[in-house]
């Protein structure tokens, strides 16, 4: 496969017991569909806390980031199918590229690095935001179900009221 930015050929490699492919001269790598949470998930290297902090000035460009990323990646794998732009997390501003096609995710040099460095945040505040948020995603849970049971509710009655026009008719 060749690279989507520069046009080399990609190297299988290695990458926390996950084979992806990186590309020996701008250093991006593609990972072939699901290898992203893979990676994730099961990563070797923890992070100390100044590497998560550094990511700060990373969330601070978020929307510029994304806004000005525009450039029109083909898939390596796919060689035809155009790459969407997206950012990771929603907010995190780190940009990556996904094959609509096949899946697969290109990251350009480093970016895989600062994915690994956002989810250790996130692992590591989990237990804070859980405490801080969970009683109010729990109200939030019950006031949606309620709304879905009485909209349930009023179309059994719709239904109901249909049939016995029905037979009134």
């Amino acid at each position: 496969m060749k690279c989507p930015r520069c046009g080399s050929i990609l190297c299988t490699v290695e990458y926390d017991g996950v084979m992806i492919e990186v590309c020996p001269d701008c250093k991006g790598e593609w990972l072939h569909a699901g290898e992203l949470q893979k990676i994730v998930e099961h990563h070797d290297e923890v992070f100390t806390p100044e590497e998560v902090a550094s990511l700060e000035a990373v969330n601070k460009e978020i929307f510029t980031a994304e806004k000005d990323d525009h450039d029109e990646l083909s898939c390596p794998h796919c060689e035809n199918a155009q790459m969407e732009h997206f950012n990771y997390g929603d907010t995190s501003g780190i940009i990556l590229h996904k094959c609509p096609e096949c899946g697969g995710i290109w990251t350009d040099k480093d970016q895989l690095k600062k994915v690994e460095e956002l989810v250790d945040g996130w692992k590591a505040d989990l237990n804070q935001d859980s405490a801080k948020y969970g009683p109010i995603l729990q109200k939030v849970e019950a006031e949606e179900q309620k709304e879905l049971d009485r909209n349930v509710s009023i179309s059994k009655f719709g239904f109901v009221n249909a049939v016995l026009r029905r037979f009134c008719e």
